[in-house]
């Protein structure tokens, strides 16, 4: 059986972690949602985007690059990954707003970096 890999713009990147590419759905209602006095919620739905968090280490200068040339300038970005949502492997659109890197070691032919973290937020509603 063929393994299924993540690709960020049809390219290969470094993997994250296993166990480390966490799920999240985040919904936005409209202005006049909320609680009542009694404590019950009055909430209109508008829609829901799914989002990933992505976590790999141990990256090499170059995979570092490369990822980074792809996610840092806050445009979208396709990106080909499991859907928990939809139940299978599809490719959308996503874009990351925020991301960590920690760096190892900066000695020369050995540069390396420890952690590289962010959050894939997707374009498109679910």
């Amino acid at each position: 059986m063929k393994q299924e890999k993540i690709l960020f713009n049809g390219i290969e990147i470094k993997q994250p972690d296993s166990g480390s590419l966490g799920v999240s759905f985040d919904t936005t209602y409209t202005d006049d949602s909320g609680r009542i006095m009694s404590g019950v919620a009055l909430a209109t739905p508008l829609f829901t985007v799914e989002a990933y968090s992505y976590k790999a280490t141990d990256l090499t200068l170059q995979e570092m690059s490369q990822i980074l040339q792809i996610i840092d300038k806050g445009k979208p970005f396709t990106v080909r990954y499991l859907s928990a949502h939809y139940g299978k492997w599809r490719t959308d659109e996503f874009y990351v707003g925020k991301g960590t890197l920690t760096v190892g070691s900066w000695e020369a032919s050995e540069e390396r970096y420890d952690e590289l973290s962010f959050n894939l937020v997707g374009v498109n509603p679910l």
